[in-house]
């Protein structure tokens, strides 16, 4: 009985070789094999990955179009046409002429919506800018002439639209951009520098950045974005948009694997708007807001939560009216979780206006549910013009031993005034920036809960505050909450 593995010799039958394979041999050919068979998968897992990307190509080309923008003005110049080319006027009196001036530009946009003949592309405000002139170049080369619908500049957003009778054109699918997970695989698509139908690839390198733009709630892609990719499309790998490219960050003005976009379900609610009424509408709570820092909440004694920290409000806004003050940490808006201050201005600015929206707060370590009704947000100049309702008008940091180390003769006790704005109470009472409160009424202040919970407890009366100034201690008045 011959053993296939066994490494005794036997003897060989007359006229034929036995031969033997042992298992050193019988491993390498395994190995082989398993070589063989791991090349084939992945070839195929290569071309399989090929092929969906050639479909996301196929379906998102269509919907992503140049947007074409030309400003016009006009300049007086010289006429220094023939002999006064060369000999020009000396005192600078000759003949002038008024000329026209064309500076073209160019961004990408996406298609979003359809309405019979009327086609919707939204792009971003900066693309646009205030274009007195605007078309559209869709993947095909066709060309139509646009009109802008309106614009959301807090957001970097714009709408416009073209028309396109007997044409049928293809709308791009939206996405869910709040189902995204860092790790995706996505496609950026636009016209960088003028190239056309660009298509590139990477991942979702980053959620929810800060970004240059009021309402601030980016997602970070590696895939290369260039100038003229603003406004077009980030895809998943089903081909639908789940942001669209806005910025990059680089030192050298090209793509180095820090782009940005802008979620697509924060221009949902902003493409509806406009195109039902040509304008946004930003929801107002009337407070101001920093984010959850170590240092900020183990002043203020709580536990490590994310959410945002109300540093002041505006006497009769919303939030005033509901019962939310300065040194409550704002943790959810409806089914909405708050990680910072970005989150929240982005939830606010989407809430409905004159319609009860529940905010979840947390103050003095307990959770409490306070409905809020949301008002439509006044332009700057309007809020700005109400900073002697702006209370308390401070912004104020605990004294920790980093800040000690920077600064000299600092209380140990304390909070530190790191501004006051202008036109508040707190500018009205004399405080300036660098103060340290130490007192806040009959309260001893060390630490941010004592000088919120203080100001909690006095609000229709006038506060008298003890604070330390470049080595003086200063007696200040500060006056109530709702002046009469």
């Amino acid at each position: 009985m011959h053993h296939l593995f066994d490494n005794r010799k036997e003897p060989a039958a007359a006229g034929r070789k036995i031969m033997t394979i042992r298992p050193k041999q019988m491993m390498l050919f395994f190995l082989i094999a398993l070589v063989f068979l791991i090349s084939g998968c992945a070839g195929l897992t290569s071309l399989t990955i090929q092929k969906n990307f050639r479909d996301i190509a196929d379906k998102t080309l269509p919907v992503v179009v140049q947007v074409n923008t030309v400003d016009i003005f006009s300049q007086e110049v010289p006429d220094l046409d023939g002999w006064d080319f060369f000999f020009p006027d000396p005192d600078g009196e000759g003949e002038s002429e008024e000329r026209e001036f064309r500076t073209q530009g160019l961004g990408s946009g996406v298609i979003v919506r359809r309405n019979g003949d009327t086609y919707y592309v939204v792009t971003n405000n900066h693309v646009v800018g205030e274009a007195d002139e605007v078309s559209i170049t869709l993947h095909n080369g066709r060309i139509y002439p646009a009109d802008l619908i309106g614009k959301d500049p807090r957001r970097d957003l714009a709408l416009v639209s073209f028309s396109a009778p007997g044409v049928d054109i293809q709308e791009a699918r939206l996405g869910d951009s709040d189902s995204l997970r860092i790790g995706d695989l996505v496609v950026a698509l636009g016209n960088p520098f003028g190239y056309s139908g660009t298509v590139t690839q990477g991942i979702i390198s980053g959620l929810h950045r800060s970004g240059p733009t009021d309402i601030s709630d980016f997602i970070q892609t590696d895939a290369s974005i260039n100038q003229g990719n603003s406004g077009g499309a980030l895809v998943d790998l089903k081909g639908r948009v789940i942001g669209i490219n806005t910025w990059i960050t680089t030192p050298t003005g090209g793509s180095i694997g820090l782009g940005f976009a802008i979620p697509i379900n924060s221009a949902r609610n902003v493409i509806d708007q406009l195109i039902e009424t040509g304008q946004v509408a930003y929801g107002w709570l009337g407070v101001s807001i920093t984010d959850t820092s170590h240092d900020i909440l183990e002043s203020m004694k709580e536990d490590d939560v994310s959410g945002a920290v109300v540093t002041n409000i505006y006497v009769d806004s919303p939030a005033e009216k509901a019962g939310i003050r300065p040194g409550d940490i704002i943790l959810n808006v409806g089914r909405r979780r708050i990680k910072n201050a970005d989150n929240l201005i982005q939830a606010v600015s989407d809430l409905p206006v004159s319609r009860n929206s529940d905010f979840v707060i947390l103050r003095d370590g307990e959770s409490l549910e306070i409905p809020v009704a949301i008002e439509e947000r006044a332009d700057d100049d309007t809020i700005r013009a109400r900073s002697d309702k702006f209370w308390p008008g401070l912004r104020l940091y605990p004294i920790t031993d980093a800040l000690r180390e920077e600064m000299e003769k600092i209380p140990e006790r304390g909070v530190y005034v790191l501004a006051v704005d202008k036109g508040t109470p707190g500018e009205s009472a004399g405080l300036k920036s660098g103060d340290v409160i130490t007192r806040l009424g009959k309260t001893e202040i060390d630490s941010l809960d004592a000088f919120y919970s203080s100001l909690k407890l006095a609000e229709d009366q006038a506060l008298a505050l003890s604070v330390h100034r470049g080595g003086e201690d200063l007696e200040l008045m500060m006056g109530p909450m709702k002046q009469n």
